[in-house]
């Protein structure tokens, strides 16, 4: 991977240092006209189309890179998530989108505390995790499908931006609000919050079919284990339906 990287970076010193065309004098000006070879453009453009796919190469690996780490990043992630002695297993699939893939990991902190949370955005669910305290759940995965979330500033002139996470049901709605460190981060949190949350929606529409049925699939929110507000608490279950996501709950031996 590092020799895959110094590829670019060389063929762009070659092409800084390759001279490029002789340009073709102003007629009016010059007694004599002087035509470039033919082989002097060839020898650039071959160049600039070598960088080219260096650079094309570079970022398809990258971007396999990233999947992968995505892929396993639930699984690492998983060792530490405990409810009551059980885990809590993210590595099942999906039922609309395949296995669940990590696309976004950072600490924020809570607007009114400071609190510092580390937020993990899933395909289909978001995480909040306590940075401190020996880590582990802070409260039951969201949905991603059901939260309203946009950024704001408290002052113009502020650089802290924060995220008001809302979800309308259960108990009439509740809203969580996190500070991002810059407008930028917020708005990167929210724009990949909300794109994960049209292609989970997509995911449920192609596999319900029809408007009704969409609708009652979006509506539907069972969380059997977990903690903050659970439905069917106390109840064993192997898994446990978050939204229209699946998360399983593996018993501790």
């Amino acid at each position: 991977m590092q020799r895959l990287t110094r590829y670019p970076v060389l063929i762009r010193q070659i092409l800084q240092y390759t001279d490029p065309p002789t340009p073709t004098p102003d007629l009016s000006m010059a007694p004599r006209l002087t035509l470039s070879l033919p082989t002097e453009h060839a020898e650039r453009e071959s160049i600039a189309n070598s960088l080219a796919c260096a650079e094309r190469i570079l970022e398809e690996v990258n971007e396999t890179i990233r999947d992968r780490e995505g892929r396993e990043r639930p699984g690492e992630v998983s060792e530490e998530l405990r409810i009551g002695k059980d885990r809590l297993d993210l590595m099942l699939p999906t039922p609309h989108l395949g296995p669940r893939k990590l696309l976004k990991e950072g600490v924020l902190a809570k607007a009114k505390s400071g609190r510092k949370l580390r937020v993990l955005l899933c395909s289909d669910i978001l995480l909040l995790l306590n940075e401190s305290e020996g880590g582990g759940l802070y409260r039951v995965p969201l949905p991603v499908h059901e939260l309203e979330i946009h950024t704001s500033r408290r002052h113009a002139r502020s650089e802290d931006a924060y995220i008001w996470i809302h979800r309308a049901y259960p108990r009439g709605g509740e809203t969580l609000v996190l500070r991002a460190p810059s407008i930028c981060e917020a708005r990167a949190w929210t724009e990949a919050t909300v794109l994960a949350a049209a292609k989970v929606k997509e995911g449920i529409r192609v596999a319900v079919g029809d408007s009704q049925d969409m609708k009652v699939g979006f509506n539907r929110t069972i969380v059997g284990v977990g903690m903050g507000h659970v439905g069917g608490a106390g109840i064993p279950r192997a898994s446990a339906d978050v939204g229209n996501g699946c998360l399983g709950v593996t018993a501790a031996s």
